[in-house]
């Protein structure tokens, strides 16, 4: 059961509300306040303000997010849960954790007036709280004026330290997104031909991938040319015999991600392409053997980019080695050059080395990878690195 706190006594707000299922399991956004609680005392805390779309999700268990209208979520010490939310969408909030509080306000009221109400509910109207870092600064400066006896504080990692290490629950999440994902590829290797267009491809797969109850969360596919510019959007462009072709997609299963990217090749390729090709998935290898606990993430885009450069093509390895994963596609541990932060079991990241010739191709092969306590696991093993013969 829910409480609501109502902003006007006559207005009825339902307390709880029936819903088929939450979009994420209860017990892993239990686990997310059961860390962050245990956190607090090393921050001189006694809660915490979630503002952004995920860390709602992850720690609230609801798919919310401030727009021009306010939604956020307070979190105690005793990891008791209140919750800020437009009166008209409160029913969205049914999947709240038991026990807590929403507070609503309707659209002529203050917003910041319910957020004062919420944290009083909750004892931490005089208490230091801090706040997501993902907070607008007009946000920020609106709560400072409504909670003028609560000290705020820039959240500097407790929410980065609960969500970068993934329970083994959550690898499970994780993989089985990757599962999803990586039923896109089969798909590409039976329609790929010369004379479709990359948005003519992109329909078809997609359509089977839903009615198949596949949720696509973001793709790209791209061809020749257009493949040598990283993310450049699925257009127009007509796939020829020689052409490289990029397809990268991202799937969602109950709020966490999966993220994949093939290469293929359409007809016979030239020799410069298959070479890059190799040097890509050389380069992929040799990082994924070197994940382990105690790595920093930059020794990994080191090991990847030596190998592309070793092959005479380093000057078209233009991007990261890889970005971490779970509810955002990229969130953190990131590899790259620069960061020194070591690697910790529990990690989950992409490894995506890529080969981009202007005007000419492109190749990057990308895969989930999580790090266990003596190596790590690749979670999207399910599908072949090399889907096309030619590139074999």
């Amino acid at each position: 059961m829910k409480n609501t706190i109502r902003p006007d006594p006559d207005r009825k707000v339902p307390m709880s509300v029936a819903i088929s299922r939450p979009v994420i399991m209860p017990e892993l956004v239990q686990q997310h306040i059961d860390r962050a609680t245990s956190l607090l005392p090393g921050y001189r805390a006694e809660g915490i303000i979630v503002f952004r779309r995920s860390n709602i999700l992850a720690f609230c268990g609801v798919p919310l997010e401030p727009t021009d209208r306010l939604v956020c979520g307070i979190i105690n010490a005793d990891g008791r849960v209140a919750f800020v939310v437009p009166a008209f969408e409160a029913e969205q909030a049914a999947t709240l954790p038991p026990g807590s509080e929403v507070a609503t306000w309707e659209e002529h009221q203050d917003p910041y007036a319910a957020v004062a109400t919420a944290v009083q509910v909750i004892g931490l109207d005089s208490a230091a709280l801090l706040v997501d870092g993902h907070m607008w600064l007009s946000a920020r400066a609106a709560l400072k004026a409504a909670l003028p006896r609560a000290t705020l504080i820039d959240d500097t990692g407790l929410i980065e330290t609960v969500r970068i290490r993934k329970s083994d629950e959550e690898v499970s999440a994780i993989r089985a997104a990757c599962e999803d994902t990586g039923r896109i590829y089969p798909l590409v290797a039976q329609r790929l031909r010369p004379g479709v267009t990359e948005s003519e491809l992109a329909r078809e797969v997609i359509d089977t991938l839903q009615r198949a109850g596949v949720s696509p969360h973001g793709e790209l596919i791209q061809g020749g040319e257009n493949a040598s510019i990283p993310h450049v959007p699925t257009g127009s462009r007509r796939f020829v015999n020689g052409d490289s072709v990029i397809v990268d997609f991202v799937a969602e299963r109950d709020s966490y991600l999966g993220d994949m990217t093939r290469t293929f090749a359409v007809g016979q390729p030239s020799e410069v392409l298959v070479q890059a090709y190799t040097a890509v998935r050389e380069a992929q290898r040799a990082a994924i053997k070197a994940i382990r606990p105690g790595v920093e993430c930059q020794e990994i885009d080191r090991i990847a980019r030596d190998v592309i450069e070793n092959a005479g093509f380093g000057g078209y390895f233009t991007h990261r080695l890889g970005h971490g994963i779970g509810i955002d596609v990229h969130e953190p541990p990131y590899l790259v050059r620069g960061n020194a932060l070591k690697l910790q079991p529990g990690m989950c990241m992409t490894v995506e080395p890529g080969v981009y010739v202007p005007g000419r191709f492109g190749v990057r092969i990308e895969d989930v990878v999580a790090v266990t306590d003596t190596g790590c696991e690749v979670l999207s093993n399910a599908v072949a690195t090399d889907m096309s013969e030619a590139l074999r």
